[in-house]
């Protein structure tokens, strides 16, 4: 079985053919429109939508024409259907309708969180040996803070999420006040990599939040770097800009950090998961070392990882087709 896999959950139109038979990524196909965001700072829905419109389509070409494939080569198609901005997944989810319907094969509904969740199964496909079950789970982007208790695959229970800002969300709107382009999170972490020190980290305190359980807010930390740089008056030079971004992600990533132990430590798992965009971060790789971290391409969005998640519903027996005319697509 061959699954093209779509996922258009926020500004990348990911495309990826994924053989289940085989276990085998044939292709994987990025098209990223942050360039389109960036003079506005941030994602704007609507423009989001509109890129998809174009470059979806030409993502999913490319995934055939690497995999020297026809679309009548593909047994099944397969498409994030949420969480995400609900303009840009209604256009991935009606592109694998069409195209499904068209073709009359069957098509399937993939949650964006639960593949992620998976992702580091994708280092199988290399011949790899991936984390060990069960694992303590983490996944932390831009739009999400979710932690998992992962028991086997396709098994496992939410612990805790965010409550308010997510943790990439929080590095860039901390990078937007510190005069950062978008994406800031990125940013940050070169910028502190290649020119911070310990001094720099610890030069301001900011406030790591005390929630309940499992639950995360970033929301204050923002506020409180606001604070700071109000206190200033003038507009800070760029050593307390740095010191500012290094502080600040000291304290992302120890409330991040905490939880994880915490839970680690109540459900006695060794395992420890990170994945979503903010696993790319150098500094959290350096401060979890125990932690595994899939491939920085596999921690961004994209398509591969959906295939991958319906391969193993597959594998299951767990597939099911959805008729073309569902209503249940951004929900």
């Amino acid at each position: 079985m061959k699954i093209l896999a779509i996922d258009t959950s926020c500004d990348e139109s990911c495309a990826a053919i994924f053989d289940v038979e085989n276990w085998k990524l044939i292709s994987d196909v990025v098209h990223s429109h942050v360039k389109s965001m960036e003079k506005y700072g941030g994602v704007v829905p609507e423009i989001a939508s509109r890129e998809h419109l174009k470059g979806l389509p030409l993502a999913v070409h490319e995934a055939l024409e690497r995999g020297h494939l026809m679309p009548s080569d593909i047994d099944w198609f397969c498409v994030t259907h949420k969480p995400g901005l609900i303009g840009a997944l209604l256009v991935g989810v009606s592109y694998a309708k069409a195209l499904a319907f068209s073709l009359k094969k069957p098509f399937s509904a993939c949650d964006h969180i639960e593949a992620h969740l998976f992702s580091p199964l994708l280092c199988t496909i290399e011949g790899k040996n991936p984390p060990s079950f069960p694992w303590i789970a983490l996944v932390v982007s831009g739009g999400h803070t979710e932690l998992f208790l992962v028991k086997d695959v396709l098994n496992y229970e939410w612990l805790g999420g965010t409550l308010d800002d997510a943790a990439g969300e929080a590095f860039d709107k901390i990078g937007k006040l510190l005069d950062l382009p978008y994406p800031a999170g990125p940013q940050i972490d070169r910028w502190v990599r290649e020119h911070g020190t310990d001094e720099d980290r610890k030069k301001f305190y900011f406030p790591r939040a005390k929630t309940d359980k499992y639950h995360f807010s970033f929301s204050g930390l923002k506020t409180a770097v606001l604070h700071e740089l109000t206190k200033m008056g003038s507009k800070p030079n760029d050593a307390v800009r740095l010191s500012v971004a290094a502080s600040a992600q000291e304290a992302i990533l120890d409330s991040l950090i905490e939880k994880v132990d915490k839970a680690a430590k109540e459900f006695e798992v060794k395992q420890i998961v990170v994945t979503g965009g903010v696993a790319c971060n150098s500094r959290f790789r350096q401060k979890l070392p125990s932690a595994y971290f899939p491939a920085v391409r596999h921690c961004t969005d994209n398509a591969a990882m959906v295939g991958l998640l319906a391969g193993l519903y597959a594998r299951q027996g767990r597939l099911n087709p959805m008729p073309w005319n569902t209503t249940a697509s951004a929900r």
